[in-house]
């Protein structure tokens, strides 16, 4: 995967979702220490890219309020 393939970061830069074409499908990323680990797949269509997006902007809410606890 290129940085070209990234087709969105969250703010809080801990979640962005890839665009892997040969598995046809966008890969949502939780951002590690020394690695990204994929959370979830979706079609490679404008309805899997505009889940994908939502469900790392999902994770990225969902972290932030866990923080605060």
């Amino acid at each position: 995967m290129r940085e070209s393939d990234i087709m969105h970061e969250t703010p809080c830069c801990k979640f962005w979702v890839g665009r892997d074409n040969k598995n046809k499908a966008y890969v949502v990323f939780r951002v590690g220490p020394t690695h990204s680990t994929s959370d979830s797949g979706y079609h490679l269509n404008n309805d899997g890219l505009s889940i994908a997006i939502a469900r790392a902007n999902y994770l990225s809410n969902t972290n932030k309020e866990s923080k605060h606890v």
